[in-house]
């Protein structure tokens, strides 16, 4: 039989088309996301967004208890958290907000967050978001104040309390100014907006990539943080 060589080639093309478009799907299912772009302050990262297949994500509030709970039992297993982050290829944020100021009237949360979002333009924000929460238990929740719903109120703290954390750490003349003259306050605000577009209207939100959960259970131990992280893989 005498081959229809015009046939022939509308075939090949046409095949050449599902192939290509096969490609192109197969392409993107395992094409790693492109973690950098989500990333909203990268001095606020644990790992390399660059070379991250995973984003975690934490929505906070310094004036948060049970965020705070979570925040030490991490900073008490913080070698391990690093390992586990590392070894998966995770790049984790922790996005400090004041929705505790904006949805309650808790003033304190402001200044709290400008006092991280202060320290992370010099590059110290771990430094001080760890010193933080070490001087909120320190000086409040051990002695029963302000660590939990129920508990009496914080009442003395003011915006010194802020700015004597970043002192503790060392952060000098760049950091108080920005402080005092409440330079992070519309990156802040703005931030808290899009935490609340993004879902996290509770505190704290965790958004492991797929996996989203909220609220931290102050009797919950390390292996409790290891199963949320584990569900996000």
């Amino acid at each position: 039989m005498k081959l229809d060589l015009t046939r022939l080639l509308r075939i090949l093309a046409i095949t050449g088309v599902f192939i290509l478009i096969f490609g192109a799907i197969v392409t993107s299912s395992i094409k790693p996301p492109n973690v950098p772009e989500k990333i909203w302050n990268e001095n606020m990262v644990l790992g390399d967004p660059a070379s991250a297949t995973r984003h975690f994500v934490v929505y906070t509030d310094l004036m948060c208890p049970y965020c705070n709970y979570y925040a030490k039992l991490v900073q008490d297993n913080e070698e391990d958290a690093k390992t586990f982050f590392s070894e998966h290829k995770i790049a984790y944020e922790v996005r400090v907000t004041d929705m505790l100021n904006e949805g309650s009237g808790v003033e304190e949360s402001l200044p709290a967050a400008e006092g991280a979002y202060c320290a992370a333009r010099e590059g110290k924000f771990w430094d001080y978001y760890h010193h933080a929460v070490e001087t909120l238990f320190s000086v409040y929740y051990e002695k029963g104040i302000g660590n939990s719903k129920t508990a009496p109120k914080i009442e003395d703290m003011d915006r010194s309390f802020w700015r004597n954390v970043g002192k503790d750490i060392g952060l000098g003349s760049s950091f108080k100014s920005c402080f005092d003259n409440q330079e992070s306050v519309e990156e802040i605000k703005a931030n808290t907006l899009r935490a609340a577009r993004a879902g996290a209207n509770g505190l704290p939100t965790f958004v492991f990539d797929e996996f989203t959960t909220g609220g931290f259970d102050p009797t919950w131990d390390w292996s409790v943080v290891k199963e949320m992280y584990s569900a996000g893989l």
